[in-house]
C-alpha cells in the first residue's frame, strides 16, 4: 500500500497564486493537497470576490484548478474552509454561513471529500466563555452548515483547538472533553452523521497540554476511527509554530504507533507555517517537509 503525502499549500496560494502553487507541491514531490478557499476575499459580501459572482463562476473556476491538479498528478485530498467559526453576531454568524455553502461548492468543484472548518473559539469569545453558549453556538452552526454538506457530497471536518494565546488559557474546544461533547452532539443526527468528521492538528492538541489535555498521540486514540484528515505539525508547546514534525516536542513515533492503532488510512497532510524561515524559502521549506514524512513514513513501513 502506497501511503500519500500531502501538504497544506494556503500560504503559497497567497504568496504565488493558486496555480503555482499546485505546481510547487507537484515539483517538491507531494502526492496531495490540503487546498484553501478560505482567503478573506472568497467572500460573497465583497464585490470583486470570485465568490460575489455567483456559483457557476465558482464552479468553473475550480473546476479548471482541478483539471490543473489532474494534470499535475496533484491530488485535492482536502480543503480548507473559514478559519473564524461563529462569534455570537448574528451578521457575521449568518454571513459564515454563506459563504461556508460555497466553500463547499468549490470544494466539490475541486473534487475534494473533505472540508475543514474551524469551530467557535475562546480567542473571540473571551478566556472563560459560557459553557452552554459555547455548546449552542457550535451545534448551531454545524447544522446550519451540514445540509450544504449533504447537498454537495462533501464532508466537513471539525478540527482540534489548542490554545487561547491572548488568554494564556485553554481554547475551549482545546478541552478534549468539550471537544467531544460537541462532535457527540452533531453525530447523533441521523441526516449529517455520515457528513461530519474530525480533523486532528498535532500542533493544536499538543499546546492543549499545558491545560492537562492529552497528548497529540492520545488525542487519536479517544477520537479513533472518527479521524479521517490530518494537519501533522510540530511545536514547542507554548507557540502555534506549525512546524516540520520531528522538529518540535511531539512524540512522533507514538503520534503513529496511535494512527496505526485507530486503522487510520487517509492522507498523511501535514500543515506546516512554510514561511517560517521566511517567505523566499517557503518552497524549500515545503520540498523538506515532503522529504522529512517520507522519510518517516519508510523508517516505519519500508518501501511502498
Amino acid at each position: 500500500m502506497k501511503r500519500l503525502v500531502g501538504i497544506s499549500i494556503g500560504g503559497l496560494q497567497r504568496f504565488y497564486g493558486d496555480k503555482r502553487a499546485l505546481e510547487i507541491a507537484s515539483e517538491v514531490g507531494a502526492d496531495s493537497v490540503d487546498f484553501s478557499v478560505e482567503y478573506d476575499f472568497n467572500d460573497y459580501r465583497k464585490e470583486d470576490s470570485l465568490y460575489a459572482k455567483g456559483e457557476n463562476a465558482i464552479i468553473e473556476y475550480y473546476s479548471a484548478l482541478k483539471e490543473y491538479a489532474d494534470k499535475l498528478g496533484i491530488i485535492i485530498g482536502q480543503t480548507h474552509g473559514k478559519l473564524q467559526g461563529f462569534k455570537n453576531i448574528k451578521e457575521e454568524d449568518d454571513a459564515l454561513i454563506e459563504n461556508t455553502r460555497l466553500d463547499l461548492i468549490a470544494t466539490k468543484a475541486l473534487n475534494a471529500p473533505t472540508c475543514v472548518i474551524h469551530n467557535a473559539t475562546s480567542i473571540f469569545l473571551g478566556p472563560n466563555p459560557d459553557r452552554k453558549l459555547m455548546q449552542d453556538l457550535s451545534l448551531d452552526m454545524w447544522t446550519r452548515m451540514l445540509p450544504y454538506a449533504k447537498e454537495t457530497g462533501v464532508r466537513i471536518a471539525t478540527e482540534t483547538f489548542g490554545d487561547a494565546v491572548k488568554y494564556s488559557a485553554v481554547d475551549f474546544f482545546g478541552d478534549i472533553k468539550e471537544f467531544e461533547e460537541a462532535y457527540a452532539n452533531v453525530k447523533k443526527i441521523e441526516e449529517f452523521k455520515d457528513y461530519f468528521t474530525i480533523c486532528v492538528d498535532t500542533g493544536h492538541s499538543n499546546k492543549a497540554m499545558r491545560y492537562g489535555n492529552p497528548t497529540p498521540a492520545d488525542v487519536i486514540r479517544r477520537l479513533g476511527s472518527e479521524v479521517t484528515v490530518l494537519h501533522l505539525n510540530d511545536n514547542d508547546t507554548i507557540t502555534d509554530q506549525h512546524k516540520i514534525p520531528k522538529t518540535g516536542t511531539i512524540n512522533w513515533n507514538d503520534v503513529f504507533d496511535a494512527l496505526d492503532e485507530i486503522g487510520y488510512n487517509g492522507i498523511y497532510n501535514m500543515e506546516c507555517s512554510l514561511h517560517f524561515f521566511s517567505k523566499t524559502f517557503q518552497i524549500e521549506t515545503a520540498e523538506f517537509a515532503v522529504k522529512m514524512m517520507r522519510n518517516i513514513l519508510s523508517d516505519r513501513y519500508g518501501e511502498e
